[in-house]
């Protein structure tokens, strides 16, 4: 366990999490320029760093006649109530249009003036005069890194229709469990301290009870492998035996200066050194992620990565690209955006990808740890920027992105289509009207940081009846069912030292 001084940083390096995350969510607003995740783009040698801009102006109220090809056609899905944000091409009040077809077809006949400026992939066009208001016949061209891993805004309320080009929405496919034997992964969550202790029981609990339902669903074919916690705090703890764990060592004090998710890039170091399972791929979980259901081997192919996209980890866009490349060397616009909106979790690669990549990223992390800027301009989340400026710096193929790899209540409310289920947000709600309070403690709450210290109790109260969230119902559904069936919770949720263990065995 830590020590007290390094529990109190750990608890603020929590809440700076929270306030850090939720200053990015998307609000809903048009024409945001955050994005999310994938491409593929010709690798350039890694050089000595490099801080230059690009260069150029983006010209962004360039009148659409001077950047586009009217001529080019191409068949338009229309996303009806649907608004995308990113970064604007061409403003919709200087673009005004008759339709979303007209506006579709400007997207796909735009050509940038250069190679290294913005392609138009995203467009969004509102046609309801009386709801639209002062944006009626608004066209916007807009380009994202990678549109196909992002959650627009959707809904009845919502005016826009939206379209993308050339892309399709990971959100539709769904690999089957085939070839279990050659396809399975290895799962591994990493831990140290009281604030991941219980979230790693309530964790394996779940992922034992949703591969036994794979393999009773898809058999020999079920690709769910072994499991393993790499627990970095240098010693044994009590649930070696309820939990296949492998001890490794963090970073001395001097390294990690109480920033101790620094470790983990280090703990899967020392771990590949020695670490031997059946399963030719891995998959990079966190203990705060649960099980909803089997997931197959997301990977396209044996070498590509496939990954969940997070929409702060932004390499490519214009106040980071300069940071990007003190570690990657000179980039271009294309192969600033090939490198993924993703951290290490969760992440599926091949072992030997990982192999590859894990020194790179320790360094890597090390090194934006201690670049001032980089460090200001990243923050909590620096070595999520490491893993993935490592994945491009070794030559992995651009991950495929899957949002339905994970959802994020409160944000994400429907339990379909994803497969795990990822509680960093606070959840607050109106006892009364049911209704989601975020940024304020609501009458019902539930945030896994008021357990950092000890585990929570049985039976965690379930949120009123008026509220429609399944994914934050779920949860709690899922809390409670674990530490019902691991023994001995009561006096674990009182003392935080787990006196009694689970055998494994599923009721």
């Amino acid at each position: 366990m830590q020590s007290e001084e390094g529990q109190i940083e750990w608890l603020r390096f929590l809440d700076r999490a929270e306030t850090n995350i939720g200053s990015h969510l998307p609000q809903f607003l048009h024409h945001s320029s955050q994005q999310n995740a994938i491409a593929g783009e010709s690798r350039k040698p890694v050089g000595s760093g490099s801080s230059h801009l690009r260069s150029g102006s983006d010209q962004l109220f360039a009148p659409p006649s001077s950047k586009l090809r009217i001529s080019d056609k191409q068949s338009c899905k229309m996303l009806r109530n649907t608004d995308y944000w990113g970064e604007a091409i061409v403003w919709g009040p200087q673009n005004k249009v008759n339709s979303a077809e007209e506006c579709c077809q400007q997207c796909s006949s735009y050509r940038p003036p250069s190679d290294d400026d913005m392609n138009c992939n995203v467009w969004v066009w509102c046609g309801d005069k009386e709801r639209c208001k002062g944006s009626y016949r608004d066209c916007w061209l807009k380009h994202l890194a990678h549109p196909e891993a992002v959650n627009p805004a959707t809904g009845p309320k919502v005016p826009w229709t939206s379209g993308l080009t050339g892309t399709v929405n990971s959100m539709e496919d769904d690999p089957k469990q085939v070839g279990g034997g050659e396809r399975r992964y290895h799962v591994v969550i990493t831990a140290q301290g009281s604030a991941v202790h219980w979230q790693a029981r309530v964790h394996y609990y779940w992922y034992k009870k949703v591969r036994a339902q794979c393999e009773e669903q898809h058999g020999v074919d079920c690709q769910m492998g072994g499991f393993t916690r790499i627990l970095h705090s240098g010693r044994a703890d009590e649930l070696m035996d309820e939990i296949p764990t492998h001890v490794v060592e963090p970073l001395q004090d001097r390294d990690n200066k109480g920033y101790v998710v620094l470790n983990r890039p280090y703990a899967f170091v020392q771990w590949l050194r020695t670490a031997v399972f059946p399963e030719r791929y891995v998959l990079m979980s966190e203990p705060d992620h649960l099980w909803l259901r089997p997931m197959p081997n997301l990977m396209a192919n044996n070498h590509r990565p496939a990954a969940f996209p997070f929409f702060y980890i932004e390499p490519a866009k214009k106040e980071f690209k300069r940071l990007t490349e003190k570690f990657t060397g000179p980039l271009s616009l294309k192969q600033a955006e090939s490198i993924a909106p993703m951290g290490n979790a969760p992440t599926l690669m091949s072992l030997k990808s990982l192999r590859k990549v894990a020194p790179t990223w320790m360094n890597v992390s090390k090194a934006i740890f201690d670049d001032k800027e980089a460090h200001e301009a990243w923050g909590w989340v620096l070595e999520m920027y490491a893993f993935t400026i490592a994945c491009y710096m070794e030559g992995l193929p651009t991950a495929s992105l899957h949002i339905k790899m994970m959802a994020q209540p409160p944000w994400d409310t429907k339990l379909w289509p994803y497969y795990l289920l990822h509680y960093t947000y606070g959840m607050d709600y109106n006892a009364t009207t049911g209704e989601h309070m975020p940024g304020k403690y609501g009458e019902w709450r539930f945030d896994k940081r008021s357990y950092a210290q000890l585990p929570p109790p049985r039976r965690l109260d379930v949120p009123p009846d008026l509220v429609s969230n399944e994914q934050v119902r779920k949860l709690i559904d899922l809390i409670n069912e674990a530490t019902n069936a691991i023994p001995g919770w009561d006096d674990y949720a009182a003392t935080g030292i787990a006196r009694q263990l689970w055998n494994g065995h599923l009721s």
